[in-house]
């Protein structure tokens, strides 16, 4: 393996060959050859990569490599839909071509959730029953009908136009209605792609669904795999957890209840069965409701105040509602009814979850009732870390590589540590690599903390953002991404600061739920004239290099909301075992979500400007030099006019 990566990446090797240019890189040589070994010696690996290192070319060479000269397969997941795009067009072609100088023969394919594909059989439903129309639809329908069977066109984003989100439901491959699939199933075909590939990119999300299906009935939709690379993997914690977490509200039960109703062959029962039926239903609704009731009662503080959302640590007797819902699915499945099983499938999951969620069993899990409008409760239980599914399943099963510019703790290549990290994931035995970034920080960087700004805390603190980010403009006037902790902050400022801008001719765009997020990164690509207010998933993934993005202003320092249930089950177990919630959880956390939003601005050697941050608690506590430390060295200031210090000309 040393030897095949030193003809890949050595002057005059195998990359020199490809790309014009092309130079050696030490970090991303070290990078490859970390993962080269944990393949070969069949372990886990902890890869720390500063941008601009090349660390997704430097895993995929050995991955590659390994898989096709071992007959094995191996999942790349990323969090990120450009840095997944990256991968597939980019680099894995790349990996290709090197493969065949050696004369191996590597094969790939992406997958996407279901959602994301066609399904022939609703397609041709939906075109037969368009063909004695001519509306707007219809046309589209037979368009896309085209589409698919002259140039197979297999996924959404191939078709090449737009299709509005309510027809897209109609044709999507979620939830198939056929009772034998068609020959000509696309997902039957990616099935088969999948199973002869190497490398099989994918999300977070897709991967850790299969592998919640994978750990209930053994197996998955992806192939059997023998080695996992996770990019981006700062993201693991808040995707695993999410989709392995269980939600039970009655309106899921009712509405798979009519799903059901409106099936064919529930039509061909006779009245008696129907009667039956509806009546067990009626019952299970009523006892659920009254549960829910109960519930609905205890949901307030300890003022007496109604609460958004309550932890509780006792259990919640569902023995009779549960009871009555299993003899609801024993009936329907004894009448063998043809084309309703993934509905009696669904039903039997949800019972399932509820009775998981009120038996509160788990210390390893966090319970809680959330309520929303007039009094809709909803069961919820969630993992309180990443480790509590994935120890066993994932990394007990295969070598897994971890990589993100931003998993570690620490103030020095020295003194950083993966343990915070490694502990909640579940990994405990791992080799470990820590690259710095390339880039010249030193004298193109500036971190500016001004010395008036306010405890966020106060009420003077959001009218201080607009009054800075309007002093701010004066000097840049846009290619600006200022990044937000909370929505009705970032909503507040942009309202203020509209009129500032549209006087100065500076375009403000704001982040929005169902926003077109790439739409808005390419307009600060293109427009220097522009400043983006992000929260969320800004914080990660915008990649605008050059003089585009010169200035990011960090309003708040990200430290999670223990407002959020999961979030403060996990303090209350920290704090019940004596230690410090905010040393132990708060403040790494906050580190690894900082550095993400500070490394927006560095994205190639030619990016040069300032990190502003508003929050005056780096200079008031006395954890704000070990924030400052844990950042890139860089120029320091606490006066806003050395903008212009470091702003390109």
């Amino acid at each position: 393996m040393q030897d095949f990566i030193h003809r890949v990446f050595k002057d005059g090797g195998h990359l020199s060959n490809l790309i014009p240019g092309y130079k050696p890189r030490e970090p991303q040589i070290l990078i490859s050859s970390k993962v080269g070994n944990a393949f070969e010696l069949n372990q886990h690996l902890l890869c720390e990569a500063g941008t601009g290192t090349g660390k997704s070319l430097g895993y995929l060479v050995p991955a590659a490599r390994w898989a096709v000269q071992n007959k094995k397969t191996v999942v790349v997941c990323t969090h990120t839909i450009p840095l997944m795009t990256q991968i597939v067009n980019t680099e894995l072609p790349r990996v290709e071509q090197i493969l065949r100088m050696e004369k191996l023969n590597l094969k790939y394919q992406l997958v996407k959730g279901k959602e994301h594909y066609i399904c022939n059989a609703k397609l041709e439903k939906l075109w037969q029953e368009k063909l004695l129309t001519n509306d707007s639809e219809a046309r589209l329908v037979q368009h896309i009908f085209k589409k698919v069977n002259q140039e197979h066109i297999a996924e959404r984003s191939g078709l090449g136009f737009d299709v509005e989100d309510n027809l897209w439901r109609k044709i999507n491959a979620s939830n198939c209605p056929a009772i034998t699939k068609p020959d000509n199933c696309l997902l039957d075909e990616l099935k088969g792609k999948l199973n002869k590939s190497h490398i099989i990119v994918t999300n977070f999300a897709y991967f850790f669904n299969d592998l919640k299906m994978r750990k209930k009935t053994g197996n998955g939709s992806l192939p059997p795999y023998d080695a996992v690379i996770f990019d981006e993997a700062h993201e693991l914690e808040d995707v695993c957890c999410s989709v392995f977490e269980k939600k039970v509200d009655i309106h899921q039960f009712e509405t798979l209840f009519e799903a059901l109703n409106r099936r064919d062959a529930f039509h061909e029962l006779d009245n008696a069965t129907q009667l039956e039926l509806a009546q067990l239903r009626q019952m299970f609704i009523k006892k659920l409701d009254e549960i829910n009731g109960l519930i609905s009662k205890g949901m307030k503080d300890e003022k007496d105040n109604p609460v958004a959302f309550k932890l509780f640590t006792s259990k919640i007797d569902t023995t009779e509602v549960c009871s009555i819902l299993a003899a609801f699915i024993e009936k329907v499945k004894n009448l063998r009814l043809r084309g309703v099983s993934d509905i009696l499938d669904r039903l039997f999951e949800g019972n399932d979850d509820l009775d998981f969620i009120s038996e509160n069993s788990k210390k390893s899990w966090a319970y809680w009732a959330t309520v929303q409008g007039r009094g809709d409760i909803t069961l919820h239980a969630a993992p309180l870390y990443p480790k509590v599914v994935l120890s066993n399943g994932l990394f007990d099963k295969v070598p897994v590589i971890l990589a993100s510019a931003t998993m570690s703790t620490g103030t020095s290549s020295q003194g950083k540590t993966f343990s915070f990290f490694a502990g909640r994931v579940g990994v405990q035995e791992y080799d470990s690599v820590i690259v710095d970034s390339p880039f010249d920080y030193e004298n193109k960087t500036m971190i500016i903390v001004p010395e008036d700004a306010p405890d966020p805390s106060s009420e003077e603190y959001l009218p201080y953002i607009v009054e800075k980010l309007e002093e701010i403009l004066l000097f840049t006037g846009g290619r600006m991404l200022v990044l937000f902790t909370n929505f009705d902050n970032m909503n507040f400022v942009a309202q203020k600061l509209n009129g500032h801008c549209i006087g100065r001719g500076i375009s403000l765009l704001v982040q929005f739920p169902g926003c077109d997020r790439e739409k808005i990164i390419q307009e600060l690509k293109t427009n220097p004239n522009t400043v983006v207010l992000g929260c969320s998933s800004f914080w990660t993934g915008v990649d605008v290099p050059g003089d585009s993005l010169t200035t990011v202003v960090i309003a708040k320092l990200p430290f999670p909301q223990p407002n959020e249930p999961l979030i403060r089950a996990q303090l209350s177990v920290i704090e019940q075992a004596k230690r410090s919630s905010f040393f132990d959880y708060m403040f790494p956390k906050m580190m690894i979500k900082l550095k993400q939003g500070f490394g927006r601005l560095n994205r190639s050697a030619y990016c040069q400007g300032a990190v502003i941050i508003l929050d005056n608690r780096i200079l008031k506590k006395k954890y704000g030099g070990r924030i400052i430390k844990n950042l890139p060295k860089c120029q320091y200031s606490r006066t806003l006019n050395d903008i212009v210090k470091i702003l390109p000309c």
